[in-house]
């Protein structure tokens, strides 16, 4: 049976439609957790009554507080995760109670996403023929131009990802049953139970907003773990405007690569880390004039606070994430 890990953030209209396409699915051995991570728009409530009112079996629980009902088929486990604990951490806490199943495969989902119905069957299938591929992906589309790739897996090297086909036509990959890959994004994944850290988590908690999967993809490279993106299981992706808003504001922009010279210093060796640090410095000085015209003063005053806040840093905690994003980068601009 796999486990599906569904994470919901006040957004009970596209938790809807996504688990809307999820009982189309042709495959039917799997049963959701759905995690809410504390919203505050009465979605949770609002989705048990969907998922009632649907005649799907459904069952709550809470943190703190759970109980381990007997899955059935296609059946909705509705876990209240109290609070905002950020993508990772909410992950992790659906994946370990999800454990005491014993899934065959876990697959994590992002609530904005719709599924075509075989999508499930061409990643077990896949699977079960290609053991050594342990995490694996369908080809992403975007939901909005849905003959257009938004991710198929990627590459990472020398602390630098790349997407395969991202923004191409569909066309170029149908010859392809599966693509390769050392990057795989966090928006949609199924992996083996045996990829699981011994704490029982899949993504690292030490950055509340962002960099999971990059770091998970350095991780698993390092413990060579195989990844693949199986072309014929296909989803789409509504690629979420919220955070492209983010990235107009010079506070997350500054969370995203302090989370990243984190990150790669910690797998990569001094002298390379070095010049992967000047390259990220000069790649964002130059976004920091195009997006926010900085003059050269204004981003070499950032560059240097970003390096001493990374270099005096093992983590991004959620108090300092927040802090960010309402106060704006800590320099003095």
């Amino acid at each position: 049976m796999i486990c599906i890990a569904l994470l919901n953030w006040n957004g009970y209209d596209d938790t809807a439609e996504c688990l809307e396409s999820l009982a189309a699915s042709t495959y039917d051995d799997y049963f959701i957790v759905l995690g809410d991570n504390g919203s505050q728009d009465g979605s949770l409530d609002r989705l048990q009554e969907l998922c009632s009112t649907r005649g799907d079996t459904v069952h709550r629980t809470r943190l703190g507080e759970e109980t381990f009902p007997v899955p059935e088929r296609r059946c909705i486990i509705l876990y209240d995760l109290l609070e905002n604990n950020g993508f990772s951490r909410a992950n992790n806490m659906m994946v370990r109670y999800a454990a005491h199943y014993s899934p065959e495969y876990f697959l994590l989902l992002n609530n904005d996403t719709v599924l075509e119905p075989d999508f499930l069957s061409h990643l077990v299938n896949f699977q079960k023929q290609r053991p050594r591929y342990r995490i694996i992906t369908p080809l992403i589309h975007y939901y909005r131009d849905r003959d257009k790739i938004w991710n198929g897996g990627g590459r990472i090297r020398w602390g630098l990802r790349k997407y395969w086909y991202k923004d191409m036509p569909v066309s170029r990959v149908r010859e392809k049953e599966f693509i390769e890959c050392s990057f795989i994004t966090g928006c949609c994944m199924m992996f083996t139970p045996d990829v699981l850290d011994s704490d029982g988590a899949i993504f690292t908690e030490r950055f509340f907003y962002g960099e999971e999967d990059f770091e998970l993809a350095l991780r698993m490279k390092r413990r060579k773990v195989r990844m693949a993106c199986v072309t014929g299981s296909v989803i789409y992706h509504k690629v979420s405007a919220s955070v492209n808003r983010h990235y107009t504001k010079a506070g997350p922009v500054y969370i995203h690569y302090l989370n990243r010279l984190i990150d790669v210093r910690n797998y990569m060796p001094g002298l390379s880390y070095s010049f992967f640090r000047l390259y990220l410095c000069a790649s964002l000085a130059m976004y920091l004039r195009k997006a926010f015209h900085y003059s050269p003063g204004q981003s070499m005053k950032f560059l240097r606070q970003l390096c001493r806040d990374a270099a005096g840093r093992s983590s991004v905690p959620k108090e300092y994430c927040l802090k960010i994003f309402k106060e704006g980068a800590p320099v003095d601009i």
